[in-house]
Formats: C-alpha cells, sequence, structure tokens
C-alpha cells in the first residue's frame, strides 16, 4: 500500500517490477534525443536536466531512517545517473543541475559535481507537517539572468548529510522509525 507504483502500472509481459527491466526499458528511450543532446551541448554552457525519479541512491535518506525501507528500490536507477553524466559530462561543472522528484523529500545538494534539486509540492497532509511551514511552501526559481538560483532553503535530508556522513552499515532503526515500529 506504501508504493502504489508496483500496484497501479501494468506493463507488458517482457518488463517487470521486480528487475531492472522497466528501468533499461525507460532509459533506451532517450536514444531518440541524443542529437537534440549534443546540439544543446555545443551552444550552451549551462545545462539544466529533469526528472520524475531520482538518479542517485545519496539522493534518499538511508533506509533506517525511513517508515517505508523499501522506497530506494522503486525511485530511480544507475541507468538514470549514467544518462545524466552523458549530458553533464562525468567531472561536471558549477554549470550543470539535475531537478528530480519522487520521493517528496526537499533536497539541494552537489554531489560529484552535479547540484542536484528537489522542491516537492508533495500532499497537502505532507506540506502541513514540514518543518519549514511547508504548507504555504510554493515552488522557487532555479535559474534566472544566466544564474542558478541560490540553494533551497531549508532541506532537511540535504542538510543532514552535509553535516553527517552516511553509515550504511549501520542497522539500527532512527528512533522515530523505531516508534512507528513499536520498537521503543
Amino acid at each position: 500500500m506504501a508504493c502504489k507504483d508496483f500496484h497501479a502500472c501494468k506493463w507488458p509481459g517482457n518488463l517487470s517490477n521486480r528487475d531492472t527491466s522497466l528501468a533499461l526499458y525507460f532509459d533506451l528511450m532517450n536514444e531518440k534525443n541524443q542529437n537534440t543532446v549534443k546540439r544543446i551541448q555545443s551552444t550552451c554552457s549551462q545545462i539544466i536536466t529533469f526528472s520524475h525519479f531520482v538518479p542517485r541512491q545519496e539522493l534518499c535518506p538511508e533506509k533506517r531512517m525511513l517508515f517505508y525501507p523499501n522506497l530506494p528500490k522503486v525511485i530511480g536507477s544507475d541507468w538514470l545517473e549514467d544518462r545524466i553524466r552523458s549530458i553533464h559530462g562525468v567531472e561536471s561543472s558549477s554549470f550543470a543541475c539535475h531537478v528530480f522528484g519522487h520521493t517528496h523529500f526537499c533536497w539541494d545538494a552537489v554531489v560529484d559535481g552535479i547540484r542536484y534539486v528537489q522542491a516537492p509540492l508533495a500532499y497537502p497532509r505532507e506540506r502541513k507537517r514540514r518543518m519549514n511551514g511547508g504548507e504555504t511552501w510554493l515552488p522557487f526559481c532555479i535559474y534566472l539572468d544566466g544564474e542558478f538560483g541560490a540553494k533551497v532553503m531549508p532541506c532537511y535530508w540535504s542538510d543532514y548529510y552535509a553535516i553527517n556522513p552516511r553509515t550504511p552499515s549501520n542497522m539500527e532503526l532512527a528512533p522515530w522509525v523505531a516508534r512507528f515500529y513499536n520498537l521503543i
């Protein structure tokens, strides 16, 4: 019930929610746009790419922090990150930005030279719970007059990981998750 993606979508027989076939299928749909991408790369110094899905695991809280620990399995793919790198370049620069969605976590961080931004509107009930007065929160400007906009503030999880290293070997549930499952 937590992830409608598995129940609301029906796929042809050769595609499955249980393996990487869907991610690869959708990534290959981008091949038809390669000439357009090359033209943009040759004429633009600043490129903003967009996706609904999350391109990197680092753009989602660790499993132990999540009420739904299987979320990382349905939010994105390595092919998406590879596609973004093919557009922005492997090294990237301060002129590279990718806007993504899907998880409803506000995020603004630079990872391996690309700025990744998520400014979700989310569902109304989620907006009411936000720590930054999210009930009246509106989309923000990411690019204006040849410049990328300032950092989105606050972005709880990207701010958290800016000062706290990821500890994937730590299996202890976050206190709010443990309380949710009545473990403390």
